[in-house]
């Protein structure tokens, strides 16, 4: 990952604390010259010393560059606060902010706050931005304004970002963006670029959802504005140990939540949200190798089934679980 140091860089380009990196590239739109949009990157963390640096570095290795890169140290208990401030004296114009803990939401719901972009990507601090993913998605959006979300893929990763597989992010395409996300997740927020004019109608996330608190913003995004996918890989997801994901038996239960909030008037659409959170629970268990747990969550499953959720359904779901599989390297 390209580490871009302050002294490297240009003069007008090294900046106060607090302030934007606005090295512009000078494009033209509708024949004109014009300033770059202004894109936020708003980084939650919550005790991932060790990680958050490639985090920061990915961002201001960006080869797109009008940028301001938002962290916020959600309550760390570990030395996270002497790690940002390293940071903020790499980096002069990092803003950051420390509040008391209170999950990954309401971290990004202060960085949206403190945000300014016209656009803006959020980033876990475990995560790393490949070099050319806020240029992609900027010059998509630029092109499609009726889009007020774009998505791509992503590359899952070792802990020391060593390249494990591949993930295929896109939704099936005879389906509506809404009716594929009632059967389920398909992206992490690492892989998305919002409009800011989409964030001010869909508003914050929802702090009361301590997991799968993604799935719950897509969904409402789905049901606000047009959701449209890039392909191609724009980021580095990390595994290790320290996940809050997981933990899935409480990801299922948020998962059940979530599905409640949106589908709970719409007995079809909850019964898919409801089987699809419990193929993914058993799937995890038969992992895991703990059988009994797994045929129990599949039982479950077939009761769902048997109560009304049509075969049409059950097929079109077992097509989906399998579209946005993991790509082997």
């Amino acid at each position: 990952m390209r580490d871009v140091q302050a002294s490297k860089l240009p003069e007008e380009c090294r900046m106060g604390p607090g302030a934007l990196m606005s090295c512009e590239r000078n494009p033209t739109i509708g024949g004109s010259p014009t300033m770059p949009s202004l894109v936020s990157v708003v980084i939650p963390t919550y005790n991932k010393p060790d990680y958050l640096e490639d985090a920061v570095d990915s961002v201001f290795g960006q080869t797109y560059s009008r940028l301001e890169c938002i962290v916020i140290d959600d309550g760390s208990t570990d030395h996270t606060g002497q790690v940002v401030e390293k940071l903020s004296k790499k980096y002069s114009w990092l803003k950051t902010a420390r509040k008391v803990n209170g999950g990954p939401s309401s971290a990004r719901n202060m960085g949206l706050r403190l945000s300014s972009g016209e656009f803006v990507s959020f980033l876990d601090s475990d995560d790393v931005l490949l070099p050319d993913k806020i240029e992609r998605q900027v010059d998509f959006l630029i092109a499609h304004p009726e889009v007020g979300l774009v998505h791509s893929d992503y590359l899952i990763v070792s802990e020391s970002l060593q390249p494990l597989a591949g993930f295929a992010a896109e939704m099936p395409r005879e389906m509506d963006p809404l009716d594929a996300l009632s059967y389920r997740n398909w992206f992490n927020p690492l892989v998305a670029l919002l409009r800011r004019t989409a964030i001010n109608q869909i508003g914050e996330f929802d702090e009361g959802l301590d997991r799968a608190e993604d799935w719950d913003y897509w969904i409402r995004c789905a049901k606000a504005t047009r959701v449209s996918y890039l392909a191609g890989r724009v980021a580095l997801y990390r595994q290790h140990g320290g996940q809050i994901s997981g933990d899935y038996a409480r990801m299922k239960r948020a998962c059940i939540q979530v599905a409640k909030k949106h589908f709970r008037e719409n007995g079809k659409k909850l019964r898919a949200a409801l089987a699809g959170v419990e193929l993914t629970y058993a799937r995890h268990l038969w992992k895991k190798r703990e059988t009994l747990a797994s045929l129990e969550a599949l039982l479950k499953l077939g009761f769902q089934y048997r109560f009304g959720l049509h075969a049409g359904n059950v097929r079109r779901q077992r097509e989906i679980s399998t579209r946005s599989q993991l790509k082997p390297l």
